[in-house]
């Protein structure tokens, strides 16, 4: 925080300044005064226009992590159902293996229940990259 001693009050600075009138060019002075006075409207608009710019690319940076986030999980949850009915179907033959009394099917089945329990659902988003580039392409359309 800016000390307020250090900051001075401009409307007690020339008084202060009445002994040096003759050693002063006022024509310089008024120029400089002018020209520093021009620098800081100058710096305060462009600082005022960041700030505007700033918070126009946070808000487009926002809404695009919410549109991210909103097609992840959108992709999650398909993936999901996915992983849940490809279970199901496979609890299905197995209890159609185990009516028939069919030990290699069902001992088949098992096999890739468990080969699917082993598997992580997040395996299939591989190369987080490749997954990034193809929901870029403008090509294609992504149904969510």
């Amino acid at each position: 925080m800016t000390n307020p001693k250090s900051i001075p009050n401009i409307t007690t600075l020339g008084k202060d300044a009445s002994g040096l009138l003759g050693q002063v060019d006022l024509g310089q002075l008024a120029i400089q005064l002018i020209t520093a006075a021009d620098t800081w409207v100058k710096v305060v608009q462009r600082e005022a226009t960041t700030r505007v710019e700033i918070r126009a690319w946070e808000a487009t940076q926002r809404e695009s992590i919410i549109a991210q986030r909103d097609v992840l999980l959108k992709g999650l949850d398909l993936t999901f159902d996915e992983r849940r009915e490809t279970f199901r179907r496979l609890f299905d033959s197995l209890d159609d293996a185990m009516k028939r009394e069919d030990a290699q099917i069902a001992s088949d089945v098992l096999e890739k229940i468990t080969d699917l329990a082993k598997a992580s659902p997040f395996k299939d988003l591989g190369n987080v990259r490749f997954v990034v580039d193809e929901l870029k392409k403008g090509e294609r359309t992504w149904t969510v």
